[in-house]
């Protein structure tokens, strides 16, 4: 467990960039969510306990600030992380393959937050939808390539390497 407690500061971190760096950066509502990038970073570069304690610790913190809901971020998270981790396990050691199927994740996680807006009385917005969530999924996507490189230089044991 002592292995895993610096993820949590970083996890603090991401969520800071989540609320005051990029909404600030982007426009139009395209806003990547750093944590989620990090969660899946993490899965994918050292265990996927690692992934998990981001998604959740980074997800909780990020309710605080953009839902009313506390738990809906991690729960997206958590399923993004163990959707990334179904597909990783079954590749094995191709790092190539982890851009599409973090994309995955990444969709299904931004698309359950999208319906649980809609569930809680949200307004149905196509062009948000488009204009948003697409590039923030891709934008995510191509995040966990460099972040998972970045911990798997900080970890050994890593998921890719045998």
């Amino acid at each position: 467990m002592k292995r895993r407690l610096w993820l949590i500061p970083l996890s603090v971190l991401a969520v800071f960039l989540d609320v005051f760096v990029f909404p600030s950066l982007f426009a139009s509502g395209f806003r990547p969510l750093f944590v989620l990038s990090l969660a899946l970073a993490a899965t994918a570069a050292t265990k996927v306990q690692d992934g998990m304690l981001v998604a959740f610790f980074g997800g909780l913190l990020s309710d605080l600030f953009f839902h009313p809901y506390i738990g809906l971020s991690a729960a997206a998270y958590l399923t993004a992380v163990a959707i990334l981790y179904g597909f990783t396990r079954k590749a094995g050691s191709v790092r190539v393959l982890v851009i599409p199927f973090a994309a995955i994740a990444a969709a299904a996680a931004e698309l359950m937050i999208f319906g649980f807006s809609l569930a809680i009385g949200a307004r149905f917005d196509a062009m948000r939808l488009l204009r948003a969530t697409l590039p923030s999924v891709v934008c995510e996507a191509l995040l966990v390539y460099p972040l998972s490189a970045l911990l798997r230089s900080r970890e050994k044991g890593s998921m890719f390497v045998r």
